[in-house]
């Protein structure tokens, strides 16, 4: 599993922002708004099981290169 620290969680956030700027069949203004949806809806998470679990997911989803949207 990942490691999960706020280290690692900041920097997915700013990866998966920054891969954002680079969509090309998707509205750039939705995307930033589901990114930052999605990482305040997951900010409550308390178990390091489930924050580990979501980090790695996100960063699975980076590296599929956003399910295919670019």
């Amino acid at each position: 599993m990942a490691a999960w620290s706020r280290e690692a969680v900041l920097s997915l956030y700013r990866a998966l922002l920054r891969r954002g700027r680079a969509l090309r069949y998707t509205d750039r203004d939705f995307y930033r708004a589901a990114v930052r949806s999605e990482f305040r809806r997951q900010r409550g998470l308390q178990r390091p099981e489930d924050r580990e679990r979501q980090l790695e997911k996100g960063q699975a989803f980076l590296r599929s290169g956003l399910g295919g949207l670019i």
